[in-house]
């Protein structure tokens, strides 16, 4: 099975991520929309005041999961670093992000006004994606491993 194949269908199914943070040893979760590119690199946009982006600035190491199909038990644990988007990278983020959920001019604005409380673009370059798919794969093992280069 091409497994890059499979993480591309999860990828473009889904809209909602959860993103694991961690600050002094304690691990923080939330949920946010994301969008991803040719690399496999995911994006979001938070305000910068949020908790998780505070602590993606204190620590770049982060944990993602997104559910496919919880029926067929499918999932992606991915783990990476990530970091807030320049501003001259934000216009193509942006696009990405129009691609998926439809124009929505203020959030680009909002970004490139580039506020202490604003909102910002984020990323998280994976170095590893764990897929989980009793559907694809044979339990009890249902698990693959991707390293992303």
């Amino acid at each position: 099975m091409d497994l890059e194949k499979l993480i591309r269908e999860y990828y473009d199914e889904g809209k909602l991520m959860q993103l694991a943070t961690v600050r002094d040893g304690k691990p923080w979760i939330c949920t946010v929309y994301f969008t991803v590119d040719e690399d496999l690199n995911i994006y979001w946009t938070s305000a910068k005041k949020r908790q998780h982006s505070k602590e993606i600035l204190d620590d770049p190491n982060v944990a993602i999961a997104i559910i496919r199909d919880d029926k067929k038990k499918q999932a992606l644990q991915i783990t990476g670093k990530a970091s807030m988007v320049p501003l001259e990278d934000a216009k193509r983020v942006n696009k990405l992000y129009e691609d998926k959920f439809g124009e929505k001019p203020e959030r680009l604005a909002e970004v490139l006004e580039n506020t202490a409380e604003g909102r910002a673009y984020w990323v998280c370059k994976p170095d590893e994606i764990a897929i989980w798919d009793e559907a694809n794969f044979t339990p009890p093992d249902a698990k693959e491993v991707f390293k992303v280069n």
